[in-house]
């Protein structure tokens, strides 16, 4: 039989075989890519740095002295890896130096979380400017600014006494003489803008440095003291401690024995950097930690 010539050229090839090869393609092209990106990650994670993390269970707490026995050996894959942190070569280095605030168990160790030297207590008094004095005067908790003055803040204070006869017109913008029934009354500015460097409970006690103490202890505690009735008592300030010139506490001499006086303080603006608490974990934090806890 004759084979017609033109039937064979307009003979289409079978389309699944195009499909079969191309998956195959495909497949092998996946298989490719797979073997470098996990050959890639075999050696990613080959490629270590060890350094040194907090060992204790219950971590390390703030101004405490680091022992051997307070940390191990980590070993790092180099791209989490970053040059503040401590390497085990450095080890003997950090033994004996101190922590800035509480560490966390497992954590790594950087740099700038430890001293050479056990912080201060009132460190601040350390870097008093010579000239400055530190008076500590009585407030009104409900009547100066509640929980939002903190130490840092400016304030202004104003003081209202008891004059005799009838006072007259000062020609002091800041002095203004009024008259009530049975006796005349003169208010003026004792300290026009001063720094309160910290607060005192009803004990007498530094506030700032009752914080500073609870952040020592480690999580779980910190939260169960931090929600008690003792805590919340003890950060409620009584007095104020000011930082000011001898001539502003000069000034706050004159009033301290007149009877029937009383003070007006009132909040200055606050500059970003130089509020004390910002410093150290805050309490809305604490709480809102709290808060996730209690919805899980």
């Amino acid at each position: 039989m004759a084979i017609n010539l033109e039937t064979v050229k307009n003979v289409i090839p079978n389309k699944n075989l195009f499909k079969k090869i191309a998956a195959v393609t495909f497949s092998i092209l996946v298989f490719v890519v797979s073997f470098m990106v996990i050959n890639n990650a075999n050696q990613a994670a080959k490629d270590t740095v060890s350094v040194l993390r907090v060992k204790t269970e219950d971590g390390i707490p703030a101004r405490s002295v680091i022992t051997e026995d307070d940390i191990e050996e980590y070993n790092l894959i180099r791209k989490e890896f970053s040059e503040d942190m401590v390497r085990v070569e450095n080890k003997e280095k950090i033994i004996n130096k101190f922590t800035k605030y509480y560490l966390r168990n497992s954590s790594v160790l950087f740099k700038d979380q430890l001293l050479d030297e056990k912080p201060l207590k009132n460190e601040w008094l350390y870097e008093l400017d010579t000239e400055h004095e530190v008076v500590t005067i009585p407030y009104n908790y409900l009547e100066a600014g509640g929980d939002i003055l903190t130490p840092g803040d400016r304030v202004r204070i104003r003081v209202s006494y008891e004059v005799e006869g009838g006072g007259g017109v000062s020609g002091n913008p800041n002095v203004m003489t009024y008259a009530t029934s049975n006796k005349t009354m003169r208010t003026e500015v004792l300290f026009d803008s001063i720094v309160v460097k910290d607060m005192l409970n009803a004990n007498s006690h530094s506030i700032y440095e009752v914080y500073k103490e609870v952040m020592k202890l480690p999580e779980n505690q910190k939260q169960e003291v931090m929600k008690s009735e003792d805590f919340l008592e003890n950060i409620k300030p009584k007095s104020l401690v000011l930082e000011g010139t001898r001539d502003q506490i000069n000034n706050y001499a004159k009033y301290k024995s007149l009877e029937g006086k009383s003070f007006l303080i009132t909040i200055l603006q606050r500059q970003e950097g130089n509020i004390v608490l910002d410093q150290l974990p805050t309490l809305e934090k604490e709480v809102e930690s709290w808060i996730e806890k209690e919805q899980k």
